[in-house]
């Protein structure tokens, strides 16, 4: 199936039109809608939707599939997580509610492009050595927790990263791209994975084999293997930063169990070459993500232990 390659206008800017790329395979109106480049320092989901493309060519579909390739193209050319035009976070305002920003109006076409379809998966990175990761949304009813589940069997994802359900939690979610698709009818499945560097090609074919399998669950393919009887390891997430700015080397292996007083790696510090800091686990559990050997500033993402959900 020939993809068709087309632009979703969003602004002229000072004689500079902006638009969201977009590409439609299959007859009819998208059934799913995967969206790539939500942030501009998250590049692996361009990688993986490029691959998506090129499988989809040799399959026969029977619903629509819609992809925008890039969500947030100002963002992506300064290599910036938002726009420096006006320093908005796309996954934190919602639809855009109506505003003149540009980061604003890109979220509304983002939600205009993805408007009829059953499923939207949002694809992102993190900076860390991450397996693939899917989320589990707070505030689920029991028949969205049930279709959620159905979803996560397709993707097959290696670790489910639970948020709780909190308050704090559900507000957070609420002001979300993903809560404003929800409210618009579109079952959203938020997927992780690891950054352009670390993203191997087995890490990028079990990626598009679920995202395959997710078309398939969805009604979008006419055939499609099952998943694999894998176990799924479901965790909340404790994030471990960078004490201060130096060489960080990492020591246990990602995926292991650790316990408090393991030492998941080294800080080299900036202006003390020869010392080194150990940074403990601080807590047990399994080491779901991980940085590999980088510089790092103070409060850096370095690493993440998983503690059981379920």
């Amino acid at each position: 199936m020939d993809p068709v390659y087309h632009r979703l206008p969003v602004v002229d800017a000072g004689g500079m039109e902006l638009h969201l790329p977009i590409v439609d395979l299959g007859s009819g109106p998208p059934r799913l809608c995967i969206v790539a480049g939500i942030h501009g320092d998250e590049p692996s989901p361009l990688l993986l939707v490029d691959r998506m493309v090129l499988a989809l060519r040799e399959r026969e579909l029977s619903a629509g599939i819609r992809i925008v390739a890039a969500a947030n193209i100002p963002a992506l050319l300064q290599r910036a997580r938002w726009s420096s035009w006006d320093d908005e976070d796309m996954n934190r305002i919602g639809d855009g509610d109506g505003g003149p920003a540009l980061t604003r109006r890109l979220a509304a076409a983002v939600v205009a492009a993805c408007d009829g379809c059953d499923v939207v998966v949002n694809l992102h990175n993190f900076v860390m050595r991450t397996p693939l990761l899917a989320v589990w949304p707070p505030g689920q009813s029991a028949g969205h927790a049930e279709r959620h589940e159905l979803l996560l069997a397709a993707l097959d994802p290696h670790v489910v990263w639970v948020f709780g359900d909190t308050p704090a939690d559900e507000r957070i979610f609420a002001g979300s791209l993903d809560a404003a698709l929800e409210r618009r009818g579109c079952h959203v499945l938020a997927v992780e994975m690891s950054d352009l560097p670390e993203m191997d090609e087995p890490l990028l074919a079990r990626s598009v084999a679920g995202l395959l399998r997710v078309a398939a669950q969805v009604g979008c393919l006419v055939d499609q293997e099952r998943a694999p009887r894998r176990n799924r390891v479901y965790v909340h997430r404790r994030l471990v930063r960078a004490p201060g700015a130096g060489i960080f080397e990492p020591i246990a292996a990602l995926g292991g169990q650790v316990v408090a007083t393991d030492v998941v790696g080294e800080l080299i510090p900036l202006e003390r070459p020869g010392h080194r800091v150990p940074i403990l686990a601080g807590d047990s559990g399994w080491l779901i993500q991980r940085l590999a050997r980088r510089f790092v500033r103070p409060g850096d993402m370095i690493f993440t232990v998983g503690h059981p959900a379920r």
